[in-house]
């Protein structure tokens, strides 16, 4: 698969809200997507990430990133004002991990309540990786 992949904690609200920021703000489709509790990203990533739900991972040309690495690389496909957030890239990587640990840690309770469900268009359905 040439497009990058992003495999997210499919169990997490917080991490299904993110992708769905991800569907609504890309400036071109860019991503497919897959749970971390997939076989195919059981087939596709080292097992060590598939068992630790704690880290957004990005495979993109046989490049695996994860935690603040990975968010960097989905932000610089994303429209103002979520591209901003690429420049994280210029805050020491262990400072930058250090804030994605805590936000994982607290993702549960940072997840959004929303009572409303976004329909995915045929296309991005097409997507995801089961």
């Amino acid at each position: 698969m040439n497009q990058p992949i992003l495999f997210y904690d499919g169990t997490c609200g917080f991490c299904q809200w993110s992708v769905q920021l991800v569907l609504e703000h890309e400036k071109l489709p860019t991503f497919y997507f897959a749970s971390l509790q997939s076989d195919f990203a059981k087939k596709h990533l080292p097992e060590a990430l598939t068992k630790d739900l704690n880290s957004v991972v990005v495979l993109d040309n046989q490049r695996i990133f994860t935690q603040s690495d990975a968010v960097i690389k989905v932000a610089s496909t994303l429209s103002f004002p979520y591209s901003l957030a690429k420049i994280g890239q210029f805050i020491p990587k262990s400072v930058r991990n250090t804030l994605y640990q805590l936000v994982a840690q607290n993702r549960q309770k940072l997840s959004p309540v929303s009572k409303k469900c976004r329909i995915l268009t045929k296309e991005e359905r097409m997507r995801f990786i089961e």
